[in-house]
């Protein structure tokens, strides 16, 4: 079989980028392509994620795919391995190697936020019981648009892609960049965001390694959500539909 499983010291020979803080139980390698992967546990929810890395023009091996969430460690082996051996055969990873975060964006098939207008925040100002009114897209666009007015450079996703971010903003500069994925949960006030939707971008986050993740909902956050969001506050902040209202304040 062309993948096969190495050592540890093997995988970190290969020159491989930052992959996070959770521990990896298996590593992998093609004897085709100059792809790797890792299986990884994560030691709260205990389950199980993968990664896998394709080597870059610069000699670094960084994540190109991965799947969280997985209930066993064969699980995650089974699919490692199903999607290396698919990207072996169609040898067509080079396409989706790692970009930095100016060039990534404009893949993403960009959409830039016009049609949200200050009147119309100083409306939801004035009636933020309207925001349910909102469309789902709208108040994505209604999230960036505001972003914007702070200073990020903002572009939507797709709006049929996966979660885990519907907004891309991003500060860069001289002397660092600061990248932020934003998801955008447009719920009824009773609806509260559970555990899962902290999980599911978490997730996102650590395979795309952005610097900052933001969940921004028109309802609130269960208790169970908010606890688990503490055991990653430095990479995860909360927004409800109180801190929604006060960012409308200033319009």
């Amino acid at each position: 079989m062309s993948i096969h499983h190495i050592s540890e010291s093997e995988f970190r020979s290969l020159n491989v980028d930052s992959l996070g803080m959770f521990p990896e139980k298996a590593w992998l390698k093609s004897s085709k392509l100059d792809l790797a992967g890792t299986i990884i546990r994560d030691p709260i929810d205990k389950d199980w994620s993968y990664v896998v890395l394709a080597k870059d023009e610069d000699g670094i091996y960084r994540c190109i795919k991965g799947d969280v969430s997985l209930p066993t460690i064969d699980n995650a082996e089974e699919n490692i391995i199903s999607l290396m051996s698919e990207m072996e055969i169609s040898e067509t990873f080079k396409e989706e190697l790692y970009l930095p975060p100016t060039e990534l964006i404009e893949v993403e098939e960009k959409e830039i936020v016009t049609s949200i207008d200050d009147q119309i925040k100083i409306y939801l100002r004035r009636n933020p019981e309207k925001l349910y009114d909102l469309s789902s897209r709208k108040f994505e666009e209604l999230v960036a648009s505001i972003l914007k007015d702070m200073g990020f450079d903002v572009e939507l996703t797709k709006a049929t892609r996966d979660g885990g971010r519907d907004i891309i903003a991003y500060v860069k500069n001289e002397v660092c960049s600061y990248l932020t994925h934003v998801e955008c949960k447009k719920y009824a006030a009773d609806n509260k965001i559970g555990v899962g939707i902290i999980r599911e971008v978490m997730g996102v986050h650590n395979l795309r390694q952005a610097t900052k993740s933001i969940i921004v909902t028109t309802s609130y956050f269960s208790r169970d959500a908010i606890r688990e969001a503490q055991m990653v506050k430095n990479q995860l902040d909360l927004k409800d539909f109180n801190d929604l209202k006060s960012w409308l304040r200033k319009y």
